[in-house]
């Protein structure tokens, strides 16, 4: 699956201009502890979590994430965004809590 095919099919907002949405997606990993993200996040996973920081895009990046869901309605800070938008790094929101939108994402396969 790819990040387009997952966004296309949920109830995900995309709320930065990333260049593309067609990474591939390896699995879905959804922490709230970055350490244990860094720890066994994989490249091409997707973070699914409720931390609202910049160092969840260091981590994205440093992993090379295909993408950010951000549950809950969070509502994303600016310069989160704009720091995305730098690394064309999806980000998205759902109102979804973090197991909901696992199960999801997860039926399709």
């Amino acid at each position: 699956m790819t990040v387009n095919e997952m966004m296309q099919n949920m109830p995900l907002t995309l709320v930065n201009k990333p260049k593309t949405v067609s990474r591939p997606i390896n699995k879905l990993f959804a922490s709230d502890l970055l350490s244990h993200v860094i720890g066994y996040a994989e490249e091409y996973d997707v973070l699914i979590t409720v931390l609202n920081n910049i160092n969840v895009l260091g981590v994205a990046s440093l992993l090379d994430l295909s993408a950010v869901i951000f549950t809950h309605n969070a509502k994303i800070k600016p310069e989160i965004i704009e720091r995305a938008n730098d690394l064309d790094l999806p980000l998205f929101t759902t109102p979804l809590s973090t197991a909901d939108i696992v199960q999801k994402i997860a039926s399709l396969g």
